[in-house]
């Protein structure tokens, strides 16, 4: 059912929940991108006053998935390889992390990495997909999960939680959450892209992304953007699933035909992305 959270219910559980605020550099960078005339020396100087963030952001840049021909070793050379818009969306996702979770606890490293690398994965496949851009994709397949994040800071059995949901339908992991903590990681990250002012399709989409029925509206206006951020995050999931051995989701043989009609996509054009995406992964230090 398409879902879109009322104001009573935001502010209910916003009084429950600790819902960080978008933090000052990414105001900052979002400036610098409406710019006319970009000053890249001030904001190469704002990425390198959290000496984290700037090394986090250089170690990020240099991963197979951009495939570039020489190492970039500083702040400065990467605004120039890659361009504003690129290193703003990496480091809107690192500060993300850097917010959710400030003493990069080991019990959410593995969740870290793995929603980095869907994020990767789906920025790849929307080169492939008309009507969304790299960025857009690559951002939302971080924020996607942020709920999670969230929810485990928050409750110190999430982490338990989280790895009981593992063998459960979607639906029946929400049901789950919901009767534990009167509340889902699906509607706390809604409440935080809203607060950190992502554009409202990644908001609802966020809110709805366990719920496959969405697809059943995806010629509407109004959802089928939203429905393209949903499948291709799915898909880039599942091809990382698939890469580092994990279990298949037990629902997936029904969902992937779903994602692949909406996207437009061939099976063997699909295969072949996967292909090409596996040889990066296998490269990914």
């Amino acid at each position: 059912m398409l879902r879109e959270l009322p104001n009573v219910e935001s502010e209910q559980l916003l009084r429950n929940l600790v819902i960080p605020p978008r933090p000052a550099i990414l105001d900052a960078l979002q400036a610098a991108q409406q710019s006319s005339d970009p000053d890249f020396g001030e904001i190469g100087r704002l990425i390198n006053h959290d000496l984290t963030l700037s090394l986090a952001m250089l170690k990020a840049v240099n991963s197979p998935f951009y495939q570039l021909t020489q190492k970039i070793t500083s702040v400065d050379q990467a605004l120039q390889l890659l361009g504003l818009r690129n290193i703003c969306t990496i480091l809107e996702g690192l500060v993300l992390k850097q917010t959710l979770d400030p003493k990069q606890s080991e019990r959410m490293a593995l969740f870290w990495d793995q929603a980095t690398q869907t994020a990767m994965i789906a920025s790849q496949l929307a080169s492939r997909v008309h009507g969304i851009q790299a960025e857009e994709a690559y951002t939302f397949g971080l924020f996607r999960g942020c709920g999670k994040a969230v929810m485990a800071a928050r409750y110190s059995n999430y982490v338990r939680t989280l790895q009981r949901g593992e063998r459960m339908s979607r639906a029946e992991f929400i049901a789950h959450e919901d009767k534990i903590y009167q509340t889902n990681h699906n509607v706390v990250g809604y409440l935080l892209s809203r607060a950190w002012y992502l554009p409202e399709d990644m908001q609802l989409a966020i809110l709805n992304h366990h719920d496959f029925e969405v697809f059943a509206h995806r010629h509407s206006p109004q959802w089928h953007h939203i429905c393209t951020l949903i499948a291709l995050t799915g898909l880039a999931e599942h091809i990382l699933k698939m890469n580092i051995e994990q279990f298949e989701h037990v629902e997936w043989r029904t969902i992937e035909p779903v994602l692949l009609d909406h996207l437009a996509l061939k099976l063997e054009e699909y295969e072949d992305i996967v292909d090409e995406v596996s040889i990066l992964l296998h490269t990914h230090v």
